[in-house]
C-alpha cells in the first residue's frame, strides 16, 4: 500500500475512535446532572480533572521511549520492558494511594451525599489510573504493528462497556429500585444494586471497562 494512502487510512481510523469515544463519554453529562445532586456530580468532574497530570506522572514517557527503541536489535526485550516497568510502577501507584487515601481525602476535602467514605472513591480512582497507564504500552505496541482495526476496536470495546454499565446501574437500575417491588426484576436488581453506592457506579463502571480492556489485551 501507498505509505501516504496507509498513514491517512490509519490516522482516520485512530482518530475515528477517539471522537466517537469523547462524544459518547460526553453523552453521559446530562444523565449524571439529571440523577444526582450538584455535590455528587461535582466529585466526578473533581476525580476526573486530575487525570490528565495523573497519567503523565503514571506512564512518565514510557511510551514515547518504547517507540524511540522499537527499531532496536530487540523490540522484544524493549516491550517486555517497557511492559514491566509500567506494571511495577503502576502496582506501586495503586499502593501509595491506598496507604495514604484517609490523607488525600482530608486534602480535596471531597463530600458526597452517597453513604461510603470519600477515601473509597480515590481507591478506585487509582485503580483505574493505574490500569490506563499500564494499558498505554500493549496499545503502542498494537499502533506500532499497524494494527490499527484492533486498537480501534478495543478502545470502543472498553468505551462500550463503560457506557452500557453507567446506564445499567444509573438509569436502570436506580429506576427499578425506585419502583420497589412492584417492577419484577426488582428482586434481582436489589442483589446487585446499592443506592448508598450512588455516584460511585460511574467510577465502579469505568473501573470494570478498564479490567476488560487488560484482558481483551492479554493476546
Amino acid at each position: 500500500m501507498n505509505p501516504l494512502k496507509k498513514l491517512a487510512g490509519q490516522t482516520a481510523v485512530y482518530g475515528l475512535s477517539s471522537i466517537v469515544g469523547r462524544l459518547l463519554n460526553y453523552l453521559l453529562v446530562p444523565i449524571y446532572t439529571y440523577r444526582f445532586a450538584t455535590g455528587d456530580y461535582g466529585v466526578v468532574t473533581e476525580m476526573y480533572s486530575y487525570v490528565a497530570i495523573l497519567i503523565v506522572l503514571c506512564t512518565y514517557g514510557m511510551e514515547t521511549a518504547y517507540f524511540r527503541f522499537t527499531k532496536s536489535e530487540n523490540p522484544e526485550k524493549v516491550y517486555s520492558t517497557a511492559l514491566i516497568s509500567l506494571l511495577v510502577s503502576s502496582l506501586v501507584f495503586i499502593v501509595f494511594v491506598y496507604c495514604f487515601s484517609n490523607e488525600i481525602g482530608n486534602l480535596l476535602r471531597g463530600k458526597s451525599s452517597a453513604n461510603i467514605p470519600y477515601k473509597t472513591y480515590i481507591v478506585w480512582f487509582a485503580f483505574i489510573i493505574a490500569a490506563d497507564a499500564f494499558t498505554s504500552i500493549p496499545f503502542a505496541y498494537l499502533r506500532e504493528k499497524g494494527k490499527a482495526m484492533r486498537f480501534a476496536l478495543l478502545k470502543l470495546v472498553g468505551i462500550g462497556t463503560n457506557i452500557g454499565l453507567n446506564l445499567f446501574f444509573i438509569v436502570w437500575c436506580m429506576d427499578v429500585y425506585k419502583q420497589g417491588e412492584t417492577n419484577i426484576f426488582f428482586a434481582y436488581i436489589n442483589k446487585i444494586y446499592s443506592p448508598e453506592i450512588g455516584i460511585g457506579y460511574v467510577f465502579i463502571a469505568n473501573l470494570v471497562a478498564s479490567l476488560i480492556t487488560i484482558i481483551l489485551l492479554l493476546p
